[in-house]
Parts: structure tokens; C-alpha cells; sequence
């Protein structure tokens, strides 16, 4: 059983053209490596994409068809991503969402990979619950968890920056749920499991 100080997360970000993931596509990915707590900044993956279809959402992500004309197709840099998630946890804010872009971007262009991930908004509501902290957070949003965990944000809606304010929230969060115990990977899924279980009845 690999403790957390050993596990290698990958901490995604992808802006879209919106978030019908069977007609949407990604036009910007982020990847910020983790080994346990350690951020490591200095590998961190961005760039930009050019969609098949055209350019929309750009008053959330702000990304125009004239930034995106010469950025690279999905297909060019689909073996980097894979090199880069695979062996490792992903983690995000919403994940899910993220995951299934990743999911359908890459089996379009021939890889198949499943993705093990972690909500960082699911991990907080955990947190919250067994830490009696219910009510401290009107919402989990992305910045609702930064500010209550002072993690400042340059700016929203820009794939590389939002990961690295993911990075930092969770940084955090492993080392609160190291001290009560939560210690290895395998242990954390098992505790969200039955969260969401539990969640479910009540």
C-alpha cells in the first residue's frame, strides 16, 4: 500500500468550448505534477488547442479564434498527456468533468487510459463532516476553498493558473487529512466511498 508521501498526483485543468463533453472541445490543458505533498512546479505541462469546430465560452475562459489558430490539435500532443497522467492520481476541482473530456479527446486519437481521480471539493465536504466543519463554506467552489485556505488567485479561467491554485488547496488538504490518519491512497478512496454512501441517505 503506497503511502501518500509516495503517490504521484497530476493536478488537471482544461478550458472548453463548453460542457457538453459528446459535442465540446478542449481548447487548453494544464498538468501540475505532485509527489505526496510536493508541488512540483518547475514540470508543470500547458498549451493551448485548436478545436475542430469553432470558438465558444470566450467571455469565461477568454480564449479568442486568433490565440488559438496556431496552437497545436489535440492528436499532436495526445502521447505527452498520456506520459504525463499515466502511474499517476488525477486530481481537480469538478474533476469528473475534466476527466471525461480527457477520456473522449483521447480515445478519439487511439489511447485508451483509465484515470483514478480525487475532488478536491468532495475531499473539503469529507473534511467538513468528520471535522464538524459544516457551515464554514456557504459553497465548495474553487474560490470559496481558496480563499478559506488563503491560497491567492492571479487570475479564474486560465487552465494553468487554476491548476496550480488546485495544487495548492490540496497540498493542504493532504496534510490535514495525514494528521487525522488518512495516510495512504487506498484509504482515502475507501473513506469517499462510503462518504458518498452515506451522503446518498442523508
Amino acid at each position: 500500500m503506497t503511502g501518500i508521501r509516495e503517490t504521484k498526483f497530476s493536478v488537471v485543468d482544461v478550458e472548453t468550448t463548453g460542457l457538453n463533453t459528446r459535442k465540446d472541445e478542449i481548447l487548453a490543458i494544464a498538468i501540475v505534477p505532485m509527489t505526496g505533498t510536493r508541488i512540483h512546479a518547475y514540470d508543470a505541462f500547458y498549451t493551448l488547442l485548436k478545436p475542430e469546430g469553432k470558438v465558444k465560452a470566450m467571455h469565461i475562459h477568454g480564449l479568442t479564434p486568433d490565440a488559438l489558430k496556431n496552437a497545436p490539435e489535440f492528436d499532436s500532443i495526445a502521447p505527452e498527456i498520456v506520459r504525463r497522467l499515466e502511474n499517476s492520481i488525477i486530481v481537480g476541482h469538478a474533476v469528473e468533468i475534466d476527466a471525461s473530456f480527457l477520456r473522449k479527446h483521447l480515445k478519439k486519437t487511439g489511447f485508451k487510459i483509465e484515470f483514478k481521480h480525487l475532488d478536491i471539493a468532495e475531499i473539503e465536504q469529507w473534511l467538513a463532516d468528520r471535522l464538524g466543519e459544516r457551515g464554514v463554506l456557504s459553497d465548495y467552489s474553487l474560490d470559496r476553498l481558496a480563499e478559506k485556505y488563503e491560497v491567492k488567485i492571479p487570475y479564474r479561467h486560465n487552465a494553468l493558473a487554476d491548476a496550480f491554485v488546485t495544487a495548492q488547496i490540496f497540498q493542504i488538504q493532504l496534510l490535514r487529512l495525514m494528521k487525522y490518519g488518512v495516510n495512504s491512497f487506498d484509504k482515502l478512496i475507501k473513506l469517499l466511498q462510503a462518504y458518498r454512501s452515506y451522503a446518498k441517505i442523508f
